[in-house]
């Protein structure tokens, strides 16, 4: 649940409840020290409360005659409303917009002159033998984009498209929540972490994929709402069991038997602590804001 605002004793809710209601938007009416306190469900849909209450302070009667004209306009507002979440959620836009050129451009990864510029090393192979260099080498030629851009590396249509849709789903949300400029340097150094120690541990260049952020992303989703009462519940505890059981299913040959390949586990596995481990920071830093 997220609150959204506290009624003042003169103000009636029911007006603006029933509004909110035919614009399905789930929320709760509160009762809390005296006054009557609005919640929401999806934080998404806080643009749209706002809209609705500045109506409703302004001339509750209007909001009749919004419900009566919102029929006939139902395609119009779809794509307004298409529209409108991607222009709330820029940097997830973008990342996604690079991801799948980045796609198109590597041909899913089958064309490894491309990858090359995108994966942690640059490689050469010669005689059925790969040449890189190590983390400390990539870091001294100063291509530092290296540490990032495996996240956009992706090698079959199942794994963009996973991938991108748990980004959009999860981190559209959270950077609405957080803010744009949070939002990508909390992307950035997840994605950093997670390809550096799995390429650290891995010893092999050839990995990508933006599913360590997409861990990192569910971590701190998940653990928000427990540090904080206030935060809405995007990730659910049954979500959560699915990827922590996905997580270990990872480390065996399982995945490989359904022809999915060999999946990054120590970036899915970095991802995810980092999000904990960022999420805790969020907290203490703001904590008394949140209270």
């Amino acid at each position: 649940m997220y609150f959204v605002y506290q009624f003042n004793k003169t103000e009636d809710p029911k007006g603006l409840t029933a509004a909110l209601w035919h614009h399905k938007i789930a929320h709760q009416v509160v009762f809390n020290k005296g006054h009557n306190e609005l919640w929401i469900m999806d934080p998404s849909q806080l643009p749209a409360v706002e809209q609705l209450m500045s109506i409703w302070k302004d001339d509750p009667d209007l909001l009749q005659s919004v419900k009566r004209a919102q029929p006939t306009s139902s395609a119009m507002s779809s794509n307004q409303r298409l529209f409108s979440q991607f222009a709330l959620a820029p940097v997830t836009t973008g990342l996604l917009l690079l991801t799948v050129l980045v796609a198109v451009i590597t041909q899913l990864g089958s064309d490894l002159t491309m990858v090359g510029y995108f994966s942690i090393s640059p490689f050469d192979i010669k005689n059925g033998h790969i040449y890189f260099y190590n983390s400390i080498e990539v870091f001294n030629k100063g291509e530092y984009w290296r540490f990032f851009s495996p996240a956009l590396l992706h090698f079959s249509v199942l794994h963009i498209v996973f991938n991108t849709l748990w980004v959009w789903d999860i981190g559209s949300k959270l950077e609405r929540i957080l803010g744009s400029i949070v939002w990508s340097i909390g992307v950035i150094l997840i994605a950093v972490s997670s390809n550096v120690l799995q390429y650290q541990i891995s010893g092999y260049p050839l990995f990508g994929g933006l599913s360590g952020v997409v861990y990192g992303l569910i971590g701190f989703a998940w653990l928000m709402p427990i540090l904080n009462t206030r935060w809405p519940t995007i990730i659910s505890k049954q979500l959560m069991v699915f990827f922590v059981v996905w997580l270990g299913i990872g480390y065996t040959p399982f995945p490989e038997m359904l022809g999915l390949g060999s999946i990054a586990n120590t970036a899915h596995t970095i991802g995810l602590l980092s999000g904990l481990l960022l999420g805790m920071i969020y907290w203490f830093v703001t904590k008394r804001r949140l209270s």
